[in-house]
């Protein structure tokens, strides 16, 4: 749940699948990743495991079969640039750079670990003409238009004048302010474009910058890092976007073509959206070429509909009337007709009553009359629905005009910018699923198609731009796994997962201080009440779990506690009567316990179970779904992964690597730090979420955190100081002295904002170590990124996995990485299913001097060390328990993320909001939980 993108399917992330899981009022955010356990089991005794499909970080996809892969009969050569010659002189050069400016982190060299094997990339090369000149002119509009949409309509004004006639298959532009040109126009090049008498533009040019390709050639070949590549690849990816930018509909994760483009149907996701796919481009260096690197995304669309008092009815009905169809529909553009044109025009509101009821002064019919009297006998309409539906308000805003929604069009190729509500979350997935062979084949013949790059659209071979049709293939390593450790065990890894069967923990807790929590809320597997056998019966098999584990435990089942919830209520929406009458039975303990098992019915109930136990009352929760620990199938699986959690967020440890895959750590504390955006649907002015973790165990599986809000909007974490002070306390309180070396695990950065961290955070973190007394832990801090299109796919059937994915431990950092930086991308995880996808890890600051193989190596075995699984995970442990605990502290505030509809919360100004979301904060986490992983 990073951001706005962080209520997604997949992680957070919300990647590719469309906007999101809902806020409660469209439907109850799901559990917590791994309160859900995991139904596969076919083992008896203690088998754990993750549970968790998500954490595979892949479109969610098909299940196992035969395995393919693209272009299997296609031989799988590498570029020549990419041979170790090449690369080893390269890294000579960067030698010569590091020596000139030790402060820049350079590739120190590539990795060596692992078996060579070749993959298939997502990268197609660029071939652009050499010792050419792009001229790049700022483009200024007089008078002033501040509307983008408007200054895209100049900009196709544009394109039709005469003036620009000559050259128009050699200029590419943003449609806003930018125009770049393969020759240099004339000198004062102006144009004049109108849109009837009121709306006359003039459009200038202003004097270039000469962008000259044998400068980034120098770049390409590590011959001048000095130089910026910035302003010529932004030249060149607008050169390979501007055929799409015609056809598509641009969305921040690509291009989205209407289903008919690209000779499909639509792809429904409920009754009014319908999903519309589409294509990802950009143009990024890698040595010695620009590669464009292409993926599939996906994106929700109002369903169009030449009524739209038939679609509000369609909703609502679908909605069996949870949802109100004027809130989702209110920021639709709706064409009408009756004034015999079609006019376009954008929904200001929905009114109160229905045109039968609405009634205003009309000086041409003689006085006051209603909406319907007026559309009756003006324009001899007699309304279907005169009297139950309200009427749509498409004025401006000095002046309302009201219509009848049955006499408004919905045009088809309207983004929906909404959050998606649970259900068409799962739709979109459906469509999003993909195996990698077939998502490799998509997008090299219907990407490349619908992009213009195979057939070289205007402009761009005005451009003289040839691009590759092939995949790039480039050289990988695949890494050896660690070794598993639980409590006298060393178990086999298999494709990153491993199975524990009849094993103990590591260091098993203690489980003597529980409660048990039922909370009964009207679902079908509900257990009756607190004396039902089936209820008693799975409280001790879980206990039974827990000691086959190791843990001690009591004989005699813990108190137990039984709230039937009071029902729903529209009025409620935000469940306080039930979360109070949870606190009342809760206060009737004798004691706090030391953690809760809580039997859940559904999920609407978790955000304030979960803030009212870590904030107000401090006791540590684990959540099982009833319906999940009544099914005989799968049962135990379930609860082994249950105690996975209550064991670790007891102070035990799982398991441990061996001594040599943790050498690299001796003396190291890992930290986890990022910041969660408020999202879709928030009211501007809401808080930030930041969040840092780190290791205080020389076994590297507890992360306490520190929690914060910060300002609205920002990305650098406000408080990194004070966070890391606590963080390093935490540390000396169980280690007795500090680390020798840090490394930083910073998660939710673009490469753009690379050197802000640089900026901003890394003297607030290195002003942190140098506020203890003795020598100041070495620092370094890499780059965590999730959100990237770059996927590979393996050359061989027999270095595939069962999904026809690349194998666990797959490593990149040779053909696609970046030229200078000390970037790779890794696949520490098994791909579950459809198309996995890699980490992308750059090194930004290294006074620890790390080696590739260390960081690369170090950082694929922290991957099994994620303590809830029995596999590895996609992203390294530290950033992903940041992220887990950004996770849980938005709960904190789910009464303003966003605010339901007609809520006073939703129409507050920012202060008003900040000051809300302080109260609703409070003191954060309880201070009975801050040194514990409360957040998993």
């Amino acid at each position: 749940m990073d951001n706005s993108k962080g209520h997604g399917v997949g992680r957070g992330d919300r990647g590719q699948h469309g906007r999101g899981i809902p806020p409660s009022h469209r439907g109850a955010p799901p559990m917590a990743r791994g309160e859900q356990g995991d139904l596969s089991s076919r083992s008896s005794g203690l088998r754990l495991s993750s549970g968790d499909p998500r954490d595979s970080g892949g479109e969610l996809g098909f299940g196992s079969g035969t395995v393919q892969v693209y272009a299997p009969n296609t031989p799988a050569q590498a570029d020549a640039r990419l041979s170790d010659r090449e690369q080893d002189a390269l890294v000579s050069r960067f030698r010569a750079l590091s020596a000139s400016d030790p402060d820049r982190v350079v590739r120190p060299g590539f990795g060596k670990r692992g078996a060579a094997i070749a993959v298939r990339a997502n990268f197609f090369a660029l071939k652009y003409p050499k010792d050419i000149v792009l001229y790049d002119y700022p483009v200024v509009i007089a008078p002033d238009v501040v509307s983008l949409a408007a200054r895209k309509r100049v900009f196709e004004l544009l394109e039709s004048t005469l003036e620009v006639a000559p050259y128009l298959h050699e200029i590419a532009h943003d449609w806003t302010q930018r125009l770049v040109s393969r020759s240099r126009l004339p000198a004062d090049f102006s144009a004049t474009v109108s849109e009837g008498p009121e709306r006359v533009y003039t459009v200038k040019v202003l004097e270039p910058k000469e962008l000259r390709t044998a400068d980034l050639d120098r770049y390409l070949r590590g011959e001048d890092a000095s130089y910026n590549p910035l302003p010529i690849i932004s030249a060149f990816n607008l050169i390979t976007t501007a055929h799409a930018s015609h056809t598509g509909v641009p969305d921040k994760k690509g291009y989205l073509f209407p289903p008919s483009v690209l000779g499909e149907s639509p792809l429904a996701l409920s009754a009014g959206l319908e999903a519309w796919k589409g294509f990802f481009a950009t143009v990024r260096p890698a040595y010695g070429n620009l590669m464009v690197n292409v993926n599939v995304c996906m994106g929700a669309f109002y369903v169009p509909n030449a009524r739209l008092s038939d679609a509000m009815m369609k909703y609502q009905q679908t909605s069996y009337g949870a949802s109100n169809p004027q809130n989702f529909y209110r920021r639709v553009r709706v064409t009408t007709k009756h004034l015999g044109y079609r006019r376009k025009s954008g929904i200001k509101a929905f009114g109160s009553q229905s045109a039968r009821k609405t009634v205003f002064q009309c000086e041409e019919l003689g006085g006051m009359v209603s909406v319907e009297q007026y559309f009756q006998r003006k324009f001899n309409i007699r309304l279907q629905h005169a009297d139950d539906l309200p009427v749509v308000n498409v004025g401006s805003k000095a002046k309302d005009t009201f219509v009848p929604a049955e006499l408004c069009e919905i045009e088809s190729g309207q983004p929906y910018a909404g959050m998606l509500s649970e259900r068409e979350t799962l739709e979109m997935a459906k469509y999003t699923t993909v195996p990698p062979f077939a998502s490799a084949k998509t997008i090299a013949e219907q990407g490349l198609e619908v992009l213009g790059l195979r057939s070289g659209a205007p402009p761009i071979q005005g451009f003289g731009v040839k691009f590759s049709l092939d995949l790039a293939v480039v050289p990988a390593r695949l890494l050896s796994p660690p070794k598993v450790i639980y409590s006298s065990d060393s178990l086999t890894v298999a494709n990153g997962s491993w199975n524990t069967r009849n094993v103990r923990f590591h260091r098993p807790a203690q489980l003597t201080r529980a409660a048990i929590l039922v909370l009964a809320d009207g679902g079908r597997e509900d257990f009756r009440d607190s004396s039902d056998p089936a209820l008693r019966g799975v409280a001790t098999r879980f206990l039974a779990t827990c000691r086959a584990g190791g843990m001690q435990v009591d004989d005699a089942l813990p108190p137990l506690l039984f709230v039937r919830l009071p029902q729903a209520n529209p009025r409620d929406p935000l469940r306080t009567a039930a979360i109070d009458a949870i606190e009342n039975e809760i206060k009737t303990l004798p004691g706090r316990p030391n953690i809760m098992l809580v039997f859940v019915s559904n999920n609407g109930i978790y955000p304030g179970l979960k803030k009212l136990c870590d904030s107000k009352l401090g006791i540590a929760t684990v959540c099982m779904q009833m319906a999940n620990v009544r099914k005989e199938k799968g049962r135990d699986q379930y609860l082994a992964s249950v105690a996975l959690k209550v064991n670790t967020k007891l102070g035990g440890v799982n398991h441990q690597l061996d001594a040599t895959s943790m050498h690299w750590l001796k003396n190291t504390m890992l930290v986890g730090m990022g910041v969660t955006q408020p999202g879709v649907g928030c009211v501007k002015g809401t808080p930030s979420i930041a969040a840092v973790v780190a290791s205080c165990d020389e076994d590297f599986m507890h992360y306490p955190a520190s929690v914060g809000l910060q300002e609205h909007g920002k990305e650098m974490i406000t408080d990194v100081k004070t966070m890391m002070i606590e963080r390093l306390n935490e540390y000396l309180k169980h280690m007795k002295s500090l680390p020798e070396r840090v490394v930083v695990f910073r998660g939710g950065v673009s490469d753009g904002q690379f050197d802000q961290v640089l900026i901003r955070e890394l003297p607030e973190i290195k002003a942190a170590l140098r506020s203890f007394k003795g020598k100041t832990p070495k620092l370094t801090i890499v780059i965590c990124g999730k959100h990237h299109h770059a996927r590979f796919y393996p050359t061989k059937p027999e270095q595939a996995d069962k999904t026809s994915n690349t194998k666990a431990g797959t490593l990149v950092d040779k053909g696609v990485a970046a030229v200078y930086k000390f970037d790779f991308f890794l696949q520490a995880h098994a791909g579950q299913q459809g198309t996995v996808r890699p980490t992308h890890y750059t090194v930004i600051s290294d006074e620890n001097r790390l080696s590739a193989d260390e960081i690369q190596q170090g950082a694929h075995d922290a991957s099994y060390l994620w303590a809830p699984a029995t596999k590895s995970v996609r992203l390294v442990p530290p950033a992903y328990a940041a992220e887990r605990a950004r996770q849980r502290a938005r709960l904190y505030l789910h009464e303003i993320l966003p605010p339901p509809p007609g809520s006073k919360e939703s129409t507050m100004d920012e202060a008003q909001i900040m000051r809300r979301a302080k109260e609703l904060w409070g003191a954060g986490v309880h201070e009975n939980l801050r040194g514990s992983m409360f957040y998993l």
